[in-house]
């Protein structure tokens, strides 16, 4: 079974459980936390990482590709009898083995779903490894960063320093380093842009400025940037016309009901479909057609009154764009997004369906690419002086229509927060803490990318920052 199936199928199920109910030998216990642990499962290398701290076991597991760490998965307890250790991670199996700590070896694997997958883990040298850490350690004396100007890459950006900007060089210092210290998790990269200039751009974990880094769910606020566009163009005459109109094709296979949906429900999250909590959850169906799969299912709830987050909903938008325009979602998008945005590389790819592009979230964008699109949202749909999308469709697509818990409001795809400034909060949201913020009252974007998808640490990057950036942010000039 591949690794990411296993991951995508757990990933949800976090578990709660108590610290190791007897300490370890001391020598057994260094052994166990000194340097890394490396193995290899489903072809992908692993680094476990262990801590213990008051007679508690921590760490993760770091899942690499290359030179980069893609994500971390948290470890929630150790015990170990005799040579036995069973290392418990939150929201999947434990792991189990025999240790030979002497020697840097656990031979072990884990319980998967159909079978057995050994994981057999090996100690190494963390100076081998530097993508474990967000950065390597500063020398002794020296500060943990130092700020250095974004680079000039002839892809649209001014750059320039926080001070220009009236963003405070001491706030920037705090809530980088406060990600050094691991307090956001697993963080990729973290950019600030302010009266359209680029005055922060950091990477961490290996990760650099010619990486594509996936959006997960911010690909669907690119995507209700695309309806908007194909509106303004003429290709549709809005967000009332019937769902089922794009899909005369497969209308027959339509479940009770659709008649009442209209494409504005679908922006809004509130279709009213017959999903299951697990369902809903899913990307995609393990296979087949998954638009037919959404068009099956049926109206449970009067469409527009309730607010449900199903990504599999989002799908349908790639045959609405292409029934509409006459090219697949991402074809569009080149020609009608990234272009106009001077974006010239981008991969789509990833989980297509008959050349369907997965609109609820596959994007990889460069994060310097994810801050071009924040900008637009800022310009009210205009890069450099230049239109894109109409300001109608940014101002209804960052109004409130409809209330998620926990949330402020909700758009057409795209979340809203009431604070940290006047006027709130516009941004797209990705699980792993991919953000695309906006603070209008501020003229300030806010690009992250992160890998805390099996940490409980997916918001953890915006609370830093509101709690070390937000402070030092003047008024705007």
């Amino acid at each position: 079974m591949p690794m990411r199936i296993f991951l995508a199928s757990l990933a949800m199920a976090l578990l709660t459980i108590g610290a190791c109910s007897s300490p370890p030998d001391s020598t057994d216990l260094q052994a166990l936390t000194e340097g890394l642990w490396h193995g290899v499962l489903d072809g992908d290398d692993y680094l476990l990482e262990l801590t213990y701290d008051g007679g508690t076991f921590g760490g993760q597991f770091h899942r690499l590709a290359g030179e980069r760490q893609i994500t971390g998965i948290s470890v929630a307890d150790v015990s170990l009898d005799g040579t036995a250790i069973e290392i418990k991670l939150a929201g999947f199996p434990p792991y189990q083995g025999q240790t030979d700590l002497s020697g840097g070896r656990i031979d072990g694997g884990i319980p998967m779903v159909p079978a057995y997958a050994d994981f057999n883990l090996r100690k190494v040298d963390r100076t081998d490894w530097p993508m474990a850490s967000a950065r390597p350690a500063a020398a002794p004396g020296e500060p943990a960063y130092i700020w250095t100007r974004p680079a000039e890459r002839e892809d649209g950006w001014v750059t320039g320093a926080p001070a220009d900007v009236g963003i405070d060089s001491n706030a920037v210092e705090q809530a980088v380093t406060a990600i050094l210290a691991g307090e956001a998790g697993n963080m990729h990269s973290l950019l600030l842009v302010r009266e359209g200039t680029l005055v922060v751009e950091e990477y961490f974990h290996g990760w650099g400025v010619d990486d594509l880094h996936g959006l997960a769910s911010c690909t669907k606020s690119v995507s209700s940037l695309l309806v908007g566009i194909a509106i303004d163009h003429g290709y549709l005459d809005g967000v009332d016309l019937p769902l089922l109109d794009f899909f005369s094709e497969r209308a027959s296979s339509a479940g009770t009901g659709w008649e009442k949906i209209r494409l504005e429900h679908l922006l809004t999250m509130s279709m009213g479909l017959d999903w299951t909590d697990q369902e809903a959850e899913q990307f995609a169906p393990p296979g087949g057609d998954r638009l037919t799969d959404v068009l099956a299912r049926n109206v449970e709830q009067e469409p527009g009154t309730h607010w449900r987050y199903v990504s599999r909903d989002t799908h349908l938008l790639s045959n609405v764009i292409l029934e509409a325009t006459g090219k697949h979602a991402d074809v569009f998008a080149a020609e009608y997004l990234f272009a106009p945005l001077e974006i010239s590389t981008w991969d789509w790819e990833t989980n297509k369906y008959e050349d369907h592009p997965s609109m609820s979230g596959t994007l990889e964008m460069h994060p310097r690419d994810m801050a071009k699109v924040g900008q637009l949202v800022l310009g009210e749909g205009s890069w450099k002086g230049q239109p894109v999308v109409s300001p109608e469709w940014v101002r209804e697509s960052a109004r409130v229509h409809m209330f998620p818990p926990g949330s402020d409001g909700y758009g057409y795809l795209w979340w809203l927060f009431d604070e940290p400034a006047p006027g709130g909060v516009v941004y797209a949201n990705g699980i792993g803490s991919q953000f695309i913020a906006v603070v209008p009252a501020l003229d300030l974007v806010v690009v992250t990318t992160g890998g805390n998808e099996f940490n409980a640490k997916h918001m953890a990057i915006l609370e830093v920052l509101e709690r070390s950036l937000m402070p030092g942010v003047g008024p705007t000039r």
